[in-house]
């Protein structure tokens, strides 16, 4: 999330905006922490309940063309202590990325209601 340059920021809030929405159509749990102070890095954290869930998870990812395949390799399992230091998003991430990217995961999570209805 850097604070010098606008666009690069809110590119990051949109991605985690996705990752958020499609959490929210697959029922895992996430939670953040941040990975780098000085970098205003951040890393989310995802648990799953079933290899099905993570799989349709992982299969909304590698639909999205900003994320795709090449996004999933950098998936990785949390250290012992990332998981103890893991807080929910809304304590972890800056106030203005947090609220771009809730309403850009209410998007995701709206558009693929709708279209559940017509089919």
């Amino acid at each position: 999330m850097p604070t010098d340059h606008p666009e690069a920021r809110l590119f990051a809030a949109d991605i985690i905006g996705y990752l958020v929405g499609y959490v929210n159509l697959t029922n895992p749990r996430s939670l953040a922490l941040l990975g780098d102070p000085d970098a205003g890095a951040y890393e989310l954290l995802f648990s799953f309940s079933s290899p099905e869930e993570k799989n349709e998870f992982l299969n909304l990812v590698r639909s999205h063309e900003d994320l795709g395949n090449g996004y999933i390799i950098e998936l990785t399992p949390p250290t012992a202590e990332e998981i103890r230091n893991a807080r929910p998003l809304a304590t972890v991430l800056p106030q203005d990325a947090l609220t771009h990217a809730m309403l850009i995961a209410a998007a995701v999570s709206a558009g693929t209601e709708d279209d559940r209805a017509v089919s």
